[in-house]
């Protein structure tokens, strides 16, 4: 297939990350297990995705006091059998993690927990050599609005050549299962389009490019104008190389040299969210379901929509059977 058309496992190309929401209630409703699940607005969020059609179940794991206080406050309902007592972080990672290696869940949210406690016990589970966050956003300054994966700006903090192909793979994947891009443009991104000894991330978007990428099209180093605006590809030009061609001004991945950078560039579409001029949605890649790890400043929509695109890819790659969890 060409670059563009969709994949044989998702619907029609993605049009704006507002749509995931609308497409995730189309598909089976998914079960969510959320880790430390006594706050308030985690329990408001799976309640919004539960009246969207987008999830059914709801099991909850942490302090017995406290969620049946937020449980209370909300007015949620949920089967006394899906609220598991845990009395520590520790208690509520490990019970977290028998209840996914027992099957059944289709998403983990994590709710009030400590991220590195949860993380560390969520990595014992990983089937992927490097875990990878996913965002997938649209805003009116970029591109001219289309969705846009971009990777990572919270999890992957050593970015060896290996990391970075398994962060390209991870990415690509989504593209595919969740954007509906057979083959997906990916752009490594640098400060630079020409190779710099002194600037490595130039010669490791080079070194990508090297890389035999049969269901991707992937090209760098290139900045982020050239990546995503066909106006400034029009004004500095490009080297005469196919995979430039193809992914210059049309880039459906940009692949950040560092998580720092990537973090910037992330914090920077935030901002845009609030001022309407943006959408944002994120998956942690490389677990045996999709992990969503939510920051505290993001909005509602933000939280519903990253609930949205781990539905999808859930029910597009691994549907649940379903079945409760034992403890």
């Amino acid at each position: 297939m060409d670059a563009g058309q969709p994949d044989a496992r998702s619907g029609e190309r993605l049009e704006s990350v507002a749509d995931l929401v609308e497409i995730a209630g189309g598909l089976r409703a998914s079960t969510v297990i959320v880790p430390g699940g006594d706050r308030v607005e985690d329990l408001r969020l799976v309640e919004s995705a539960r009246d969207h059609g987008i999830i059914d179940r709801i099991i909850l794991v942490g302090r017995e006091a406290p969620m049946a206080r937020a449980v209370a406050e909300v007015g949620i309902e949920i089967d006394p059998k899906d609220v598991i007592p845990a009395d520590s972080d520790e208690h509520i990672a490990t019970t977290t993690v028998e209840c996914l290696r027992a099957g059944g869940i289709d998403v983990a949210l994590k709710g009030n927990i400590s991220t590195p406690i949860l993380n560390r016990h969520m990595l014992s589970m990983a089937i992927r050599p490097t875990v990878s966050l996913v965002s997938v956003f649209d805003a009116t300054p970029i591109a001219h609005g289309r969705p846009i994966a971009l990777t990572d700006a919270g999890v992957t903090t050593v970015c060896s050549f290996e990391r970075m192909m398994d962060l390209v793979r991870n990415a690509v994947d989504i593209a595919h299962v969740v954007m509906g891009i057979a083959r997906p443009r990916v752009a490594i991104l640098s400060a630079n389009e020409k190779q710099i000894a002194s600037l490595p991330s130039t010669e490791m978007g080079a070194r990508l490019t090297e890389r035999d990428w049969p269901d991707a099209v992937v090209y760098g180093p290139l900045s982020l104008d050239l990546a995503t605006d066909p106006d400034s590809v029009a004004v500095k030009g490009l080297p005469k190389i196919p995979a430039a061609g193809e992914v210059a001004g049309q880039a459906d991945v940009l692949v950040c040299p560092g998580i720092d950078a990537a973090n910037i560039l992330y914090k920077a579409v935030t901002a845009m969210v609030k001022y309407g001029q943006a959408s944002l949605a994120g998956i942690t890649v490389g677990f045996p379901v999709p992990y969503i790890i939510l920051s505290r400043a993001d909005g509602l929509q933000t939280r519903l929509e990253s609930i949205a695109l781990c539905s999808i890819y859930a029910q597009r790659t691994s549907p649940s059977t379903g079945g409760p969890c034992p403890l």
